[in-house]
């Protein structure tokens, strides 16, 4: 049996947490100094983990076919409409189709910033697929010039815009882009580098010895974690998705999870994609089950109302996985 990659699949579960926890704020109530450095850093490299997954696995056996790449966009695509049709209730909710010039902005949204806050992943991990197996094939030699400009650009638009644009042209430039898209954290300046990572780790054949890895592993996340700290206490960001430091990081995690080989547990790949998909929705179940309990401490305390979003939303997750597991059964037994 080919070995599989087991500490890939926990990944999965752990970043859709952090992902979670993102959109929470848990630890605020606690020590804003420790939500800042587990959530709002540490928990940075959920998404970027999620980008190198799904290039790790497309690159594996070199450059993809076009019958790999289409069924990964595919899926993608599908997802992506399935999660937009689940939050068209909320996106009532909010007004969204109440807005001026709503053809632009769904058009924006679909496209670069996605229809709900979280769903910008989608076009996002699309576009740097596309982005990066253009340059792979056609520009091999300047690809990683390319993706990595594009991340500059990207770090200077997010986490580094207050600085930047005291620079008259860089402030002219963010502004005209910034009228296409709401952040840089996005397929053209946030995905293309970290996919381009996934796709350059599948196709390495050395590896750091394990102590040495874990050293620089350690020394990078130190560094992470100090650029955020010095960004978070002396800028304005427009967000914080971005460090300069991510990409080392993310490298290093991604490069060392895979030393561990054994039995996949498939399972958890397809249940941490529901909970990315359904935690927003969840947010919403928990705040109206305090509001009709009485249960104030479900709105008002964000630990309590992040450990019941990470519960509910991991049962859904559950609940779908076993559901497509048995109609995926009734289906093979149906053509046998």
């Amino acid at each position: 049996m080919k070995k599989g990659y087991p500490c890939i699949d926990i990944g999965r579960i752990i970043a859709a947490v952090f992902v979670i926890a993102i959109h929470i704020y848990p630890f605020l109530q606690i020590n804003p100094t420790m939500e800042l450095i587990v959530t709002r850093t540490i928990g940075r490299l959920a998404v970027p983990f999620f980008f190198m997954v799904t290039s790790f696995f497309l690159f594996k056996d070199g450059y993809p076919t076009q019958e790999h790449i289409k069924k990964t966009i595919f899926s993608l695509l599908k997802w992506y409409g399935i999660a937009i049709v689940i939050y068209i209730p909320l996106m009532i909710y909010n007004h969204y189709f109440s807005q001026e010039h709503l053809v632009i902005a769904i058009i924006k949204d679909i496209f670069i910033d996605g229809p709900f806050y979280h769903l910008w992943y989608f076009p996002a991990t699309i576009i740097g697929l596309i982005i990066v197996l253009l340059l792979i094939k056609y520009c091999f030699n300047y690809a990683w010039f390319i993706v990595i400009g594009l991340y500059v650009i990207g770090v200077f638009g997010d986490g580094y815009l207050s600085m930047i644009s005291q620079i008259d042209i860089f402030h002219h430039f963010y502004t005209y882009i910034f009228q296409y898209m709401d952040y840089t954290r996005n397929g053209f300046f946030f995905a293309p580098l970290f996919i381009m990572l996934g796709a350059q780790i599948a196709r390495q054949k050395y590896h750091f010895k394990h102590h040495l890895h874990i050293i620089l592993l350690l020394l990078s996340l130190c560094m992470m974690i100090g650029e955020s700290l010095i960004l978070h206490t002396f800028y304005t960001l427009r967000h914080d998705a971005m460090y300069f430091s991510l990409p080392v990081v993310s490298y290093l995690l991604f490069s060392f999870l895979i030393t561990f080989q054994g039995r996949r547990y498939i399972s958890l790949k397809n249940i941490s994609l529901w909970v990315y998909v359904i935690h927003p929705w969840m947010i919403v179940v928990v705040r109206m089950i305090g509001k009709w309990s009485g249960q104030m401490a479900f709105i008002e305390n964000n630990f309590i109302q992040f450990l019941m979003v990470v519960l509910f939303s991991f049962c859904f997750g559950f609940i779908m996985n076993v559901l497509i597991k048995r109609k995926g059964n009734i289906d093979e037994k149906q053509h046998v």
